[in-house]
């Protein structure tokens, strides 16, 4: 299936005002900051906008917020993910019908199930649910530090010949498995889900990262991007090697907290989690 996007999407935070509610203005505002760096696509309600924490009313309003302020000009991937696939496939559904008379691509990313876990049967099964009853590009998230269950490339492999798959984020941290997924998956984009591994990944075949560190500015990501895809793998690796000690740093504790500590210090959000996860001081 044709990528919902190549190059750069930016796993947006989910902001919070000083009372833990949603802050739609500052919401808002990130997402258009983001549209005038020229992100190639958002991922809302991922792991990095705290989707755990959040109720469906919440979630509803992101995604209309989301896709109103938008107005077609970029890609949008809405997360989805969880452990039940009922309350999936509800949410998921409420993306279809709400992005109906959207002009840009919408798609939705989906974690393997954590907690149940489920085995590569149940986890093809769950994939097949999902996207057969809500008919929208979707994205496999496979992020086994937060899920506990670990999507092998013979799995993954699989799971990407089900209709309506467009993409597979991988978070594993292995470079190994990402290049095997890679070669096992020609026919599907594969995007590094960690910033400290981007242009290793795009080395071997990745088509692009979910990044956290474009949170603050896009434009380095892109500069790595276009300098690798334009024959300059020398200039690539100068610029990743600048930005890699901050990539690090924002992996120091469980992300978002360091990019939510990031933004709040360059006055772009209040430092505000919901619990269990708390701010940097």
């Amino acid at each position: 299936m044709e990528p919902i996007f190549t190059g750069i999407a930016t796993a947006l935070v989910t902001p919070f005002n000083t009372k833990q509610e949603v802050d739609y203005p500052t919401l808002r505002r990130l997402i258009k900051r983001q549209i005038q760096m020229s992100a190639d696509a958002l991922v809302i309600l991922g792991t990095t906008g705290e989707i755990s924490t959040l109720n469906n009313q919440e979630r509803h309003a992101i995604i209309d917020c989301a896709l109103k302020i938008t107005q077609g000009q970029i890609p949008l991937i809405f997360g989805i993910g969880g452990n039940d696939p009922t309350s999936i496939i509800q949410l998921g559904q409420y993306v279809a019908e709400a992005s109906k008379s959207y002009t840009g691509k919408v798609g939705i990313m989906v974690t393997t199930p954590y907690y149940n876990k489920g085995t590569p049967e149940g986890i093809y099964a769950y994939y097949q649910a999902i996207t057969s009853a809500v008919k929208l590009p979707t994205i496999i998230y496979n992020i086994p530090s937060r899920t506990g269950v670990n999507l092998t490339p013979e799995n993954i492999a699989r799971i990407a010949t089900l209709p309506f798959i467009a993409g597979i984020k991988e978070a594993s941290g292995n470079l190994q498995q990402i290049t095997q997924t890679v070669c096992l998956c020609p026919n599907v984009a594969v995007y590094s889900g960690d910033d400290t591994l981007a242009l290793p990944c795009y080395a071997v075949g990745c088509r692009g990262i979910i990044s956290v560190a474009s949170n603050l500015n896009v434009i380095p990501l892109k500069r790595i991007w276009h300098s690798f895809n334009a024959g300059n793998p020398h200039d690539a690796l100068i610029n990743f090697q600048q930005e890699l000690p901050f990539y690090q740093s924002l992996f120091r504790v469980v992300n978002p907290i360091p990019i939510k500590y990031e933004l709040a210090k360059h006055g772009l959000i209040k430092n505000v989690l919901r619990l269990p996860l708390l701010p940097i001081q």
